[in-house]
């Protein structure tokens, strides 16, 4: 007999973002749950990680996308409005919040805090942007991630991820090319591992964000990988960023980010960069998937009384 609560996932995936893997993280955590099983309606129009939601051991796929026929419901991000036409107020909900715009009264995502909810937060800056306003229980899940561990050549001066901020990329690109650095970036969407690869072959890396973020990867991963990171303040990204590690944060601006790389080379000639490496590496690793995975088997196990 089989006695699992079943929880209705939603994805209209039409190109690879962090959110969408945090969303996929958050299935495959379930399908580890003993209690629980997971459902998922896809709809997949990306052509970079095609196969991220597909082919999931253990998952079951609706062909139409039926939330009201399952225990529970996980929301993310904009999936209220797909859910809009099955609301029910007493099905519980679980509501994965990765931006702290959400707690931004001008932003669509606003209005859906005022659904009862468990709200999931991926780090305690989105958690102290939207409690004040949410329905339900705000809990911070840290966030977790899987970094490789990728020894290259440091072929390239300077690793530019610039897919959020393709204006800015370009100008610390010329910039960088009149200093006579050699530079590699990436200003358009490609796969993760060539974005990893083009950090580990770096010897500083940086990372453009928008202006806010719930939480950026990228900078735990650049300060994993590159022999320094600069990130630019993006809000959730001070967790880390304000550590005594292989890291400089500066504002999100030419002007800025030019005085930061500049830092982060001469910060690579000190004789404490190997310990700021070390640093580093050791609060990226912080970062544990299956860490994540464990603290929410536990929300799960309560959830009832939660709700």
């Amino acid at each position: 007999m089989n006695n699992k609560q079943t929880i209705s996932f939603h994805r209209q995936y039409n190109a690879y973002t962090g959110g969408h893997q945090k969303v996929r993280d958050y299935i495959g955590h379930t399908l580890s749950a003993d209690n629980f099983a997971p459902q998922l309606w896809l709809q997949n129009n990306s052509k970079i990680r095609t196969d991220l939601f597909t082919h999931i051991d253990g998952l079951t796929y609706q062909q139409h996308y039926a939330p009201d026929k399952t225990d529970w419901v996980f929301l993310a991000g904009m999936d209220w409005q797909a859910y809009a036409p099955f609301f029910d107020h007493e099905q519980p909900k679980l509501n994965l919040v990765q931006h702290i715009r959400h707690g931004d009264k001008n932003h669509p995502l606003f209005e859906f805090l005022q659904h009862k909810a468990i709200r999931l937060c991926v780090s305690d800056a989105v958690k102290n942007a939207i409690e004040p306003f949410a329905n339900g229980p705000c809990l911070t899940i840290k966030m977790g991630h899987v970094i490789p561990k990728i020894t290259a050549p440091k072929s390239y001066d300077l690793y530019i991820l610039a897919t959020k901020q393709p204006k800015l990329g370009m100008e610390l690109k010329q910039w960088a090319d009149s200093k006579g650095l050699s530079v590699l970036i990436h200003d358009k969407p490609v796969e993760q591992d060539v974005v990893h690869m083009g950090m580990a072959a770096s010897r500083v890396g940086v990372v453009l964000p928008n202006k806010t973020e719930g939480f950026y990867l990228p900078g735990i991963e650049a300060m994993a990988l590159c022999n320094w990171a600069v990130v630019p303040d993006c809000v959730a990204s001070r967790e880390y960023s304000l550590r005594n590690a292989n890291v400089t944060q500066c504002e999100l601006g030419l002007t800025q980010c030019q005085t930061a790389i500049e830092h982060a080379f001469l910060m690579c000639h000190k004789w404490t960069l190997p310990v700021k490496k070390w640093q580093g590496r050791k609060i990226s690793l912080g970062y544990r998937l299956d860490r994540e995975r464990q603290t929410f088997k536990k929300v799960l196990n309560t959830a009832l009384s939660l709700w």
